[in-house]
């Protein structure tokens, strides 16, 4: 619909590098991305209404869309549409956005619909943004510049064909970046967040160790011994994640762009270098965090932020250590639960 359509791989480098500048516009602009990754299921005329690109080169009118798949919608299916309420918490970037989607169960003639495994169809409603409310209720520790606040629609019809089923809908468009795996995509996309704050947070402590001169010592903290160690800890933790993450991105996205099926395996593995990189990001800041002594307590110490911003990004469940569990499961057990990996 007129958008760049970059490979998955330089989506990731861009998140990364705002992440680096600032963790906050990092994950507005992950969640501006993910959330354009489903304009993919809609109806072409949908998908052109929100999504499609207008204005001349350079002076883009850039369609933005954020929301949560969270299933805390409740619709009826009425002429014309569905008409939905309700409320869904972690709406980044939804002051910016001009579209907001919600998930919701929908009920056809006092009945749920259902997926052929018998369970809700979650429907991603794509909601204009004069339709909702936005509750001022964001105040968190970490990603405070995200605007992470809860979005609330009542009764309010969403036209026929205005939305996704997670699972259930097919593509409407056929290229490399809408054929790559979406949940692999958006833990990828999650998980360069914490590679820009921890690459961000590596390079702030370089500054602060050579400026600093800890109390009752002679040279500077860059000089001791025990520094430099968990330094080197936490610098070699960063590129482990950086190059396992890139890896496996790569990968797929070669093979999605040479028209192969991806298999669960590689689904698997996507998943599990997603987490396992956000984990070991967050231990890289946590050592530098620790090594900067009372010094990160304070508020004009960046280090205190990056503490902050990655370990709220490591709560999302796109990169949560629980997708070690199901990567393994997957791998050990055949376990059906991991359907969305």
């Amino acid at each position: 619909y007129g958008g760049l359509e970059l490979p998955a791989l330089d989506s990731i480098k861009v998140l990364e590098q705002l992440a680096y500048a600032d963790a906050s516009v990092g994950w507005c602009g992950m969640i501006f991305c993910t959330t354009a990754h489903l304009g993919s299921f809609l109806p072409e005329a949908w998908g052109e209404k929100i999504f499609g690109v207008t204005g001349q080169a350079g002076t883009y009118d850039c369609p933005l869309a954020v929301g949560a798949a969270a299933p805390m919608g409740r619709g009826q299916v009425v002429d014309g549409g569905i008409r939905v309420s309700g409320r869904w918490p972690w709406g980044s970037g939804s002051h910016h956005a001009n579209w907001i989607c919600g998930g919701t169960v929908v009920e056809e003639k006092g009945e749920l619909i259902r997926n052929p495994g018998g369970d809700p169809t979650v429907h991603v409603m794509f909601f204009e943004k004069s339709q909702v409310t936005l509750h001022d209720n964001w105040n968190p520790s970490g990603l405070r510049g995200t605007g992470s606040v809860d979005f609330e629609v009542k009764d309010q019809l969403v036209p026929e064909g205005r939305w996704t089923m997670l699972g259930t809908s097919r593509r409407q468009i056929d290229s490399p970046l809408f054929r790559f795996p979406f949940f692999g995509y958006f833990a990828a996309a999650v998980a360069a967040i914490p590679l820009g704050i921890a690459r961000r947070a590596v390079d702030d402590f370089d500054a602060l160790a050579r400026g600093k001169i800890p109390s009752a010592k002679q040279n500077t903290l860059s000089k001791s011994s025990i520094t430099q160690l968990e330094f080197g800890r936490a610098e070699s933790l960063v590129e482990a994640a950086h190059t396992y993450l890139y890896c496996k991105v790569d990968e797929v996205w070669k093979m999605v762009s040479n028209g192969e099926k991806i298999s669960l395996e590689e689904k698997r593995q996507l998943r599990l270098a997603a987490a396992q990189s956000t984990i070991m990001c967050a231990d890289a800041v946590d050592l530098l965090y620790k090594a900067a002594g009372g010094t990160a307590l304070q508020g004009d110490c960046s280090l205190q932020k990056h503490f902050r911003d990655i370990h709220a990004a490591t709560q999302h469940r796109m990169v949560s250590p629980e997708l070690l569990r199901l990567s393994a499961a997957a791998r050990l057990t055949d376990d059906a639960t991991v359907a969305q990996l």
